[in-house]
């Protein structure tokens, strides 16, 4: 049973919206365009991951939490996903990561050798899962419950090639997970709690998640402003009778200033003014530039005249 779905990572939004807007002669078009490629390929490799669950049948009593977020007071938490039985805790980390993936254990280095040679370090998985399984295991503890913690890398390109190992860490192709269920099972063979219990522990683990804070770029100048037509790259809607039209293709919605408040609260911060709003989004009127903001619903603070209003992650 899946008590708390993967969601859409909202770094993908932030960084297409900016990409929309960048020149793609802006120098720094091409680090934003492959950490959005960085940050789309991961999330689509987790839900490879999250489809292999289907094909395996899980007699025991189960929970699937993903994308589990731990707050901590100087640090955090975050666990690709955590699989509650009444026998174990797995934790998954998982990785698309392509070439020849090499782990040092004595160096604690993880490092990928490419098709041209050229060698990348990265974090090492290792550690990053062994912060995980202590965590899960001090959880365990003040839960008075005794289950063995597992962790397990899991790659999810076929040309991950593994090198060098680390140590007797469970690693596996994503296509392994099936076989990975049934080797825990095996070694698992007895319940250690019940099922109402188990969902009790998934429940108690999942009251302890919080929402990843949310981090504007700050930007101000390094970007156009306008109301984006979806159809026309490059050109801008205007309002006019009521509705945001396109002078190429025609293109109108009433609406489309939501979506523009949507990348202004990711691109520059999470609140606007009625200045602001006109600025970004081409209105003169400072009457029409209110009646929109109004209708929008927007939670708000300060006084008419310094009046703030808190842009949603979704209207």
């Amino acid at each position: 049973m899946i008590i708390k779905t993967r969601t859409k990572p909202s770094e993908i939004f932030q960084l297409e919206s900016l990409l929309q807007r960048m020149p793609t002669v802006h120098p720094q078009y091409p680090h934003w365009t492959e950490k959005l490629r960085r940050i789309t390929a991961g999330y689509h490799g987790e839900l490879r991951v999250d489809s292999f669950w289907h094909e395996i049948d899980l007699s025991l009593p189960h929970y699937f939490i993903h994308d589990l977020f731990i707050q901590k007071e100087k640090s955090s938490h975050q666990i690709d996903s955590v699989l509650v039985t009444s026998r174990f805790v797995l934790a998954l980390e998982i990785k698309s990561i392509s070439g020849l993936l090499n782990f040092d254990p004595t160096l604690r280095q993880f490092s990928r050798t490419n098709k041209d040679g050229s060698i990348d370090g990265m974090n090492n998985p290792d550690d990053q899962l062994r912060r995980h399984e202590k965590w899960l295991e001090q959880f365990l503890l003040k839960q008075r419950i005794q289950l063995p913690v597992v962790g397990a890398i899991i790659f999810t390109y076929p040309s991950s090639v593994i090198q060098s190992r680390a140590g007797s860490r469970i690693m596996i192709q994503s296509s392994g997970l099936p076989h990975l269920m049934e080797q825990l099972l095996i070694l698992h063979p007895h319940d250690v709690l019940s099922q109402r219990k188990t969902e009790s522990l998934a429940q108690n683990l999942l009251a302890l998640h919080s929402i990843k804070p949310f981090a504007s770029l700050g930007l101000t100048d390094s970007f156009p402003p306008g109301v984006l037509c979806p159809n026309c790259p490059n050109f801008l809607l205007h309002y006019r009778g009521g509705k945001w039209r396109c002078n190429a293709c025609q293109h109108f919605d009433p609406l489309a200033h939501l979506d523009a408040l949507r990348q202004y609260r990711t691109l520059v911060k999470t609140t606007i003014s009625s200045r602001e709003f006109r600025d970004f989004t081409g209105i003169m009127s400072p009457s029409i530039a209110s009646k929109l903001l109004a209708s929008s619903k927007m939670a708000y603070h300060g006084s008419f005249k310094d009046r703030q209003y808190v842009i949603p992650e979704a209207f």
